[in-house]
């Protein structure tokens, strides 16, 4: 875990900074961690990553635009060092994924003095910023993970009877509000801009959920158009057939990304122990994989050296790139080396 005294640290250098550059992953967790930091301090300039994780060049071409005299990093699992060399300004990286040795830059991550203990990225900028406890859920329930100060949460009676993190994820209204920030991120950059504007001025959840506020609207219509495209692909997850307790499915280049939340809903609502998501993008399958009761992340790792692909993430739950010629290989190479994995509890409880 974080210890006090790093908490106190990040608050610091926050409070200190006049214009923090904040790069984020594109996923929920990312959101919501940039959203507690930026609605507590009220500076600097927010940044979704994008791009591979051993992207330089948008990292560099921010830093040059903004100037900033802190770069702040969040959720993402790896920074090269020859990009951490050329950053000359302090960098603050918080994170939860797999620890990493890196050179000049503060690292905080919970797994370093903790193994196991993978808290999502936003419950730790929660602890930083000690507000806005509805974004904090949102962010920290959609890494699968239910902490603590649930019991401090106004909006409670969104979690319904919900006892587990899937539970509340495809089973509640609140469920449907960590959905709404996660397609906030899909569309053209000018319109994840906008929709990541309007939400750093939402009061309530509730101001979404019943869209009761021209901002609320604004966001909630965006979910409604992104969500289309999604439950088509849904449907078609949901009718095609497993093989081996590992349930494979494939969808082409469309226009926004699923694979992350196809595969988060699939463990939910399959039976397979085991899911590998892949959408086709240039010359490579972009991949997500799950397991309901399996670690997986050696085998994933393993893998990925057979066919000579870039990946990693959480013991339960990664991601992968992987050339589509390739992809097959890949595939046979995680079934031979699931046999005799062991399994573990995947999902905390209320």
């Amino acid at each position: 875990m974080l210890s006090q005294q790093q908490i106190q640290e990040i608050r610091d250098a926050l409070e200190q900074s006049k214009n923090p550059l904040i790069f984020f992953d594109d996923d929920t967790d990312g959101l919501t961690s940039f959203l507690l930091l930026y609605r507590k301090y009220k500076k600097g300039h927010g940044v979704p990553v994008k791009a591979p994780q051993t992207e330089e060049n948008l990292y560099l071409r921010k830093i040059q635009a903004y100037d900033p005299d802190l770069v702040v990093v969040l959720d993402r699992p790896v920074l090269v060092q020859s990009l951490l060399n050329k950053i000359q300004v302090p960098i603050i990286w918080i994170d939860h994924h797999e620890p990493l040795e890196r050179q000049g830059v503060k690292y905080y991550n919970p797994m370093v003095l903790t193994k196991g203990d993978n808290r999502p990225t936003s419950y730790w900028c929660y602890q930083v910023a000690q507000q806005d406890l509805w974004i904090a859920m949102v962010g920290i329930i959609s890494d699968w993970y239910i902490p603590e100060f649930v019991k401090n949460f106004e909006y409670k009676e969104l979690l319904g009877k919900a006892k587990t993190p899937p539970e509340v994820l495809f089973e509640t209204e609140f469920g449907r509000l960590i959905k709404v920030f996660n397609f906030s991120l899909k569309g053209r950059m000018p319109d994840i801009k906008k929709q990541i504007a309007a939400l750093m001025k939402i009061d309530n959840p509730m101001e979404i959920l019943q869209q009761s506020s021209p901002k609320g609207k604004f966001i909630y219509r965006h979910y409604e158009k992104i969500n289309q495209y999604y439950e088509e692909i849904l449907l078609d997850a949901l009718h095609t057939k497993g093989k081996d307790n590992v349930f494979v499915f494939t969808y082409p280049s469309t226009q926004h990304s699923f694979t992350g939340t196809l595969s988060n809903e699939l463990l939910h609502r399959r039976e397979e122990k085991v899911l590998i998501i892949a959408r086709e993008k240039d010359g490579e399958m972009r991949i997500s994989l799950r397991g309901k009761e399996t670690v997986i992340l050696p085998i994933v790792k393993k893998a990925l050296e057979k066919v000579h692909g870039s990946g990693g993430g959480h013991e339960m739950a990664c991601g992968a790139n992987v050339r589509k010629e390739k992809f097959q290989i890949f595939v046979e190479e995680i079934r031979k080396l699931l046999k005799g994995q062991s399994k573990t509890n995947r999902a905390s409880v209320i």
